[in-house]
């Protein structure tokens, strides 16, 4: 009979019913503005209570996920929400749109709604640029709640999930769809559903993560639980992001989250100590991310609006080991006909969700492997709206995709 060891580690974690996933990603440069780059795997998830031998006293309760120094992450909001949910998050207690202390009240669009926000890649910064989320160690004075306050005693992400009041009939707003603007993409037939990178790049990928760190024989020295050096959030490079105004005003909310949750982050390194699990591979370069050419990803969201942040976030220094601007390899813009449709919320190292005829759809397990181009020769219905070539993006055609049959 097959042995079946049940696994204690989680991809998401469920506030307020609402699904948060936390995605690797590559550290974008500094000295630029840089797109939304893709996702790269997601952290994996574990509850404290699960490992309290191994955890540090402040670690109460909650979940904890393993992140490398100078390691970028963002976060993703379930797309299936029926309702939509008001999230405070902050960063060590740090609000990470409003730049004050984390409070338990929604004021002055100090929260993000989902939906329509898909994704929070970072602080918001007073100018409406983001500085991506990048770890840093507590005690290193590099993270946000450490610059701020002059005291780095919390660390982790805090986030707090609101509902609506009883009652408020709320309108579903809508999430803006995405596009690629650059990166060179595959070659061959474009990303599958369901795709998993490390076989599609083959070797190439394997050789960008180091894994080094954590490979060869011997057994691993326990650490006692005061030795794990916990990590924060501190800041990163500036990228392109929106954080939109809540479509329903505050007055809908209730007065308390119905939820919340503390995810803590742990050094990598240790990670082994405390789950007895490898942590995943350390985090993929700049230079390597642009020679794979992975894609870069953009919002169709300029009728959206924009929250302003906080000035705060704009004058702190950025997390050690970051880049300055690197000479960008030569990119494509957004995918002709015969290229395949992506969207940011794939995981480049798992299971993708892409846009189908400019709707987000979820492959059904059966489907997994399948190519979904775009269609290599448009209808003549839709040639026949424009004067000239038509929009490389569906979403930009005027017309219902309901009615048009691709030849």
């Amino acid at each position: 009979m097959r042995t079946v060891v049940e696994t204690k580690k989680a991809e998401y974690v469920s506030v307020g019913d609402l699904s948060i996933g936390f995605q690797r990603t590559v550290r974008v440069p500094e000295g630029r503005i840089n797109s939304l780059p893709a996702g790269l795997g997601r952290f994996p998830l574990y509850k404290v209570d699960d490992f309290k031998s191994g955890v540090p006293k402040e670690m109460e309760s909650g979940y904890f996920m393993p992140m490398y120094k100078h390691e970028a992450m963002w976060m993703s909001f379930g797309r299936e929400q029926k309702v939509p949910r008001a999230l405070l998050i902050g960063a060590g207690m740090i609000n990470a749109v409003s730049g004050e202390k984390l409070g338990e009240k929604l004021v002055k669009q100090n929260y993000i709604v989902v939906p329509p926000q898909p994704w929070l890649d970072g602080f918001k910064a007073e100018d409406g640029r983001i500085y991506q989320f990048v770890a840093a160690e507590l005690g290193s004075g590099e993270t946000v709640e450490g610059q701020i306050t002059g005291e780095e005693k919390f660390g982790g992400i805090q986030i707090a999930v609101f509902e609506p009041k009883k009652g408020a009939k709320l309108i579903l707003d809508e999430t803006p769809l995405e596009h690629v603007i650059g990166g060179i993409l595959l070659k061959e037939g474009g990303l599958s559903l369901g795709a998993d990178t490390s076989v599609i790049f083959g070797a190439h990928l394997q050789k960008a993560y180091s894994s080094c760190l954590h490979a060869g024989g011997g057994h691993a020295k326990l650490l006692r639980a005061c030795d794990v050096q916990r990590m924060g959030l501190g800041r990163g490079g500036e990228i392109t992001q929106s954080i939109y105004p809540d479509p329903y005003g505050v007055e809908v909310w209730c007065d308390s989250a119905k939820e919340g949750v503390t995810l803590h982050l742990v050094s990598s390194e240790q990670f082994l100590q405390i789950t007895g699990e490898q942590p995943p591979e350390s985090p993929i370069t700049i230079e390597t991310y642009q020679s794979l050419g992975l894609p870069w990803f953009g919002l169709f969201d300029e009728h959206k609006g924009d929250v302003k942040g906080s000035a705060k976030f704009g004058k702190l220094k950025p997390v050690s080991g970051g880049k300055k601007m690197v000479e960008y390899l030569p990119v494509v813009d957004v995918p002709k006909p015969e290229m395949p449709v992506l969207c940011k919320g794939a995981d480049l190292y798992g299971t993708a969700k892409h846009l189908v005829d400019g709707e987000v759809s979820t492959p059904e397990p059966k489907k997994k492997g399948k190519i979904m181009p775009m269609p290599k020769k448009l209808p003549q219905k839709i040639i026949a709206l424009f004067d000239d070539e038509p929009p490389e993006h569906p979403s930009k055609w005027p017309i219902n995709h309901d009615d048009i049959k691709y030849d």
